[in-house]
C-alpha cells in the first residue's frame, strides 16, 4: 500500500508541473510525446516509437500528436541529414 500511496503522490506532482508549465490541456499522450523530445533533445518519430512508454500507442497516433505538436509551435521539424526520409524534432516553444 505505501508504494501505491508515493505513485500517487508522484502523479500529483506531475499534474502540479503540468499546470505551472501549461500543458495540462493537452492529453496524456500529447504530454508524454512533448515530455520525451524535450527529455532527447532532438529525435525522431521512429525513437518515439521505439521507446517502450509508447510501445501500445500507433504510428497514426504519434504523427496525429506531433503534428498538433508543430501547429501549436512547441515542436519544429528539419530534415534529417544522415537519412532524408526522417525529420528531427525538437522542443521550440517560447516561453
Amino acid at each position: 500500500m505505501e508504494a501505491l500511496s508515493r505513485l500517487f503522490k508522484l502523479r500529483q506532482s506531475l499534474y502540479d508541473y503540468e499546470q505551472e508549465l501549461g500543458i495540462h490541456d493537452y492529453s496524456e499522450v500529447e504530454r508524454a510525446v512533448l515530455e520525451f523530445i524535450v527529455f532527447e533533445g532532438h529525435t525522431t518519430i521512429s525513437k518515439i516509437l521505439k521507446q517502450p512508454y509508447f510501445s501500445g500507442i500507433s504510428l497514426s497516433t504519434i504523427n496525429r500528436v506531433v503534428a498538433k505538436l508543430q501547429i501549436d509551435g512547441a515542436v519544429s521539424s528539419e530534415r534529417s541529414d544522415e537519412d532524408k526520409r526522417e525529420m528531427n524534432l525538437s522542443f521550440c516553444l517560447k516561453s
